[in-house]
């Protein structure tokens, strides 16, 4: 559950994000969605701070959970804080969508991109004296299956499935950095974490701070004014406040 502290509540983010809590309830897109959506339409909370230590996780339900966050930031602002360790991949893509993203001195951000992985396990049962033997209603329902080595059709609709998740994650982090999607790997990186003076650096995130630190600014209303300017700015609502 969420800790609260005056208008600040802390939400933490802990662990394999995955849908369900498949991983661990920590990291359960779907419920840490709904505490989002809670969080916003609470009036007694002006800002939401995601406590987040994750190294990514499934595809599925992060699009969702990022939308959510993004939905959420136009209500209040909504930090995220890689606190002491890491938050990458899909971690990363719930980050951007925050209003800011901040990291403390230790961690490391980044990862963005997608990988499939496959497992042929046909020398491995040679070596058992052993032949598995698939039989389906059609070719496509056992393609790329792990008892014989991966074969080129199977190979390119692996990629392509890939290539479109990779898309829709550019996309987001383009979305919620105020940024053109073609800038992105630029900025962001193509698959490799970075120090968080490294990402600050670049404009990855916003700077580096302990979550002590940001509960103390956050607590602010004027450091709240500052950042819905900076909110409107970037999605071109309005120039001034």
């Amino acid at each position: 559950d969420p800790i609260r502290d005056g208008a600040v509540a802390i939400l933490p983010i802990r662990g394999v994000l995955s849908p369900r809590g498949q991983y661990g309830a920590s990291g359960d897109t779907g419920r840490l969605g709904d505490r989002v959506r809670e969080l916003g339409a609470d009036p007694k909370v002006g800002t939401i701070v995601l406590d987040m230590s994750t190294p990514g996780g499934l595809v599925y339900g992060t699009q969702e959970f990022g939308d959510i966050v993004f939905e959420v930031r136009a209500q209040k602002p909504v930090i995220a804080v890689a606190s002491n360790w890491m938050v990458a991949s899909a971690g990363y893509w719930i980050a951007t969508q925050a209003s800011a993203f901040f990291a403390s001195p230790s961690s490391d951000v980044g990862s963005l991109g997608v990988y499939a992985g496959h497992t042929d396990m046909s020398g491995f049962e040679d070596k058992l004296g052993m032949k598995t033997t698939l039989i389906a209603s059609d070719p496509e329902k056992i393609q790329g299956h792990g008892y014989a080595p991966l074969a080129e059709e199977a190979r390119a609709e692996i990629q392509a499935s890939v290539d479109e998740s990779n898309r829709a994650f550019v996309a987001a982090v383009a979305r919620g950095r105020g940024m053109a999607a073609a800038d992105v790997p630029a900025v962001h990186g193509k698959g490799r974490l970075v120090s968080a003076p490294r990402a600050t650096a670049a404009g990855a995130i916003d700077g580096v701070m302990t979550l002590r630190e940001v509960i103390a600014k956050y607590q602010s209303s004027r450091s709240r004014l500052a950042l819905m300017r900076r909110r409107a700015e970037l999605l071109g609502v309005i120039t001034e406040i």
